[in-house]
């Protein structure tokens, strides 16, 4: 999870900063000159800056948003479900091991200790969360060595090694699925909504925004549910839903009645998720669809959980589809990224990124992130400096490259230090909505008000 800084903070442009050429992170508002100095002089800030970054993006002749999972923490429910950091997996497939046990957590601990080596504590030699992926990575790996040699019997010895880490690894999973499945019809959704709203507004003459999100969670579609708005999502309007990649070739119109014009339909949206859905399941003949069954007989989770081999299952259907598609659209001419609570672990997302932006020269790319300063930096006592030092011995690898290039004066890029939330109130509306759109608009303003 984010850092308490963020905390309670609710979204605002103001707390972006821009990253710029001179290697410094810029605030928002302008800095007054000081006027007990004589040689002072106001220093611009960074709105004006960001918000033409931002308004040429959305003129773009296709734009295109990546949305990781730091684009879900700023969703609110009345009880304590959240959208789940790397830590909160831990723990709830710790929970999930050792349920029904009795006196500790050894079910899962005895585990870790046999592949990792340890467990993980913090400096004060307490145990602490761990990183989920990289456990999940090496239970898959000593699974498949000791499948590769065990005999018969040993595979299906009860209380075999095998089938402890089988177990293991199915309920780690579980308490994945589970634990991503936070979004209901009550859920507070607020910068979801309103970023769907303003990519929403551009002209239906241009190519659909295309959403690519690694996330499993409902927050895109619950979003898009409540403003009407229509997702094209690789999947069928038939009564068992099923994906077939020809869907994303598809369109909506509007048709009259009488005559015979058809006319396309505002706010139309195409959802790539990228890992999988906690909705889909896949079937035993390889079909995937529309579920959220999980004690259905033949109907396994279609997800790629976190661990290493991502990169290998991401070769399979529907992911390669997906993938395809987002390079694909990466090469357009004329395209704007925008990227939100990606922290680029995933090579096999960072690496096409990267290489669009060393070939397609017509890329614009603004990303967006709250990690990139540390928070004490930005807590300093009165207030924090107006520039900001960028320490870029601190990002991973992609994020380097990036900042380099933004150092070297390359206009393409713009980062910015922050959250989705804040990117979203800094999005400038666009103006001339169509009847339809302000009408749907008015009763989304009903349903939000209290009766």
């Amino acid at each position: 999870m984010v850092s308490d800084y963020w905390d309670g903070k609710t979204g605002a442009a103001e707390n972006l900063r821009l990253l710029t050429r001179e290697g410094k992170w810029l605030a928002w508002d302008d800095q007054d000159a000081n006027p007990e100095d004589a040689s002072s002089k106001r220093i611009p800030g960074a709105k004006s800056r960001v918000e033409e970054a931002l308004l040429q993006a959305l003129h773009a002749t296709n734009v295109q948003a990546l949305l990781g999972s730091g684009a879900s923490f700023c969703t609110r429910n009345n009880d304590d479900r959240r959208a789940p950091g790397m830590g909160d997996l831990w723990h709830a497939a710790r929970d999930k091991v050792c349920d029904g046990g009795l006196v500790d957590y050894s079910a899962f601990d005895d585990v870790v200790i046999d592949v990792v080596g340890s467990v993980p504590e913090d400096e004060n030699g307490k145990q602490k969360a761990g990183n989920i992926e990289s456990l999940l990575s090496l239970c898959k790996m000593k699974l498949e060595l000791l499948d590769v040699r065990a005999t018969e019997a040993e595979k299906i010895d009860p209380k075999g090694e095998i089938r402890r880490l089988k177990s293991f690894i199915a309920d780690a999973e579980s308490a994945i699925l589970t634990k991503v499945g936070f979004v209901d019809q009550g859920t507070e959704l607020p910068a979801h909504k309103a970023f769907i709203q303003k990519l929403g507004k551009r002209s239906v003459d241009k190519p659909r925004v295309k959403v690519f999100t690694t996330n499993y969670d409902l927050c895109v579609e619950e979003a898009s549910a409540r403003l009407g708005v229509v997702l094209v999502d690789g999947f069928s309007h038939s009564a068992e839903q099923r994906f077939n990649r020809d869907y994303f070739q598809h369109d909506i119109v509007r048709r009259q009645t009488s005559g015979t014009k058809a006319d396309y339909i505002e706010a139309v949206f195409h959802l790539y998720k990228l890992h999988g859905s906690v909705d889909w399941r896949r079937r035993t003949d390889g079909v995937v669809i529309r579920s959220m069954a999980t004690d259905k007989a033949g109907l396994e989770p279609a997800l790629i959980y976190p661990r290493s081999t991502k990169y290998q299952q991401a070769f399979e259907v529907p992911y390669i589809d997906m993938f395809a598609a987002f390079q694909g659209a990466l090469r357009e001419p004329d395209t704007a990224l925008i990227v939100a609570g990606f922290g680029f672990a995933d090579d096999h997302i960072s690496a096409p990124i990267w290489s669009a932006l060393e070939s397609n020269l017509s890329l614009r790319l603004i990303l967006v992130d709250p990690s990139f300063i540390p928070p004490m930096k930005l807590d300093a006592y009165p207030r924090p400096d107006h520039l900001l030092d960028l320490d870029i011995t601190r990002q991973k690898n992609y994020q380097k490259r990036i900042m380099r290039l933004v150092q070297e004066g390359d206009p393409r890029i713009t980062v910015l230090n922050g959250r989705f939330e804040d990117l979203v109130d800094a999005i400038p509306a666009i103006t001339g909505e169509t009847d339809r759109q302000r009408l749907q608009m008015r009763l989304d303003q009903i349903r939000d008000t209290p009766a």
